[in-house]
């Protein structure tokens, strides 16, 4: 049985850069949260599948490497397959169906908690307590900000869990809350 610590091994020996770790750490707690909210006890399945979205991302950061590289790992790893799906289907371009909860979470939490990160950082106390989720939908439609963020992953996400952007973006800024301080928000 893998745990949540070979998880956190795996993404360190894979991703030396600070933000990309607390990128990961954001994920997992976000996730954590939609496992209560889905009603799932198994809050570590959740949280692992967090962790390890991007573990592989800074050593292959394209769409021909990305995910590729990294469920290969995973499976000669032993991870059971339920968590390598869920990992790889936060792609698109991995053309893996969310059909459970547990995909449609980390599909819908990834590139929102990058964005809602970058929407602290701009704030002027620069702290995730104080950033109200209608600001974060505002900026959404600002595609000069963190132009990197890929919208309709974000719009996308809120449509497969089946909540309203705003309720979806203020449920993850409580999620994080607990642990702003340790991901540096």
């Amino acid at each position: 049985m893998k745990t949540r610590a070979d998880a956190e091994a795996l993404l360190f020996e894979f991703t030396e850069g600070d933000a990309l770790r607390k990128h990961a750490r954001a994920v997992e707690e976000a996730m954590r949260a939609y496992a209560r909210w889905y009603g799932d006890p198994d809050q570590d399945k959740w949280g692992i599948v967090g962790l390890l979205h991007d573990f592989d991302y800074e050593k292959n950061p394209t769409e021909e490497t990305h995910l590729h590289v990294g469920t290969r790992v995973l499976r000669e790893q032993g991870w059971p397959e339920e968590i390598i799906e869920a990992v790889a289907s936060h792609a698109d371009y991995m053309k893996i169906p969310r059909d459970t909860p547990l995909k449609k979470a980390i599909y819908a939490c990834d590139e929102l908690t990058g964005f809602i990160g970058a929407c602290v950082k701009v704030r002027p106390t620069k702290k995730l307590a104080d950033l109200p989720p209608e600001s974060v939908v505002k900026k959404l439609k600002d595609k000069a900000f963190a132009r990197s963020v890929d919208r309709s992953y974000v719009y996308g996400g809120a449509e497969a869990i089946g909540r309203p952007l705003e309720e979806h973006v203020a449920f993850l800024i409580d999620a994080l809350k607990p642990i702003a301080d340790e991901i540096g928000l």
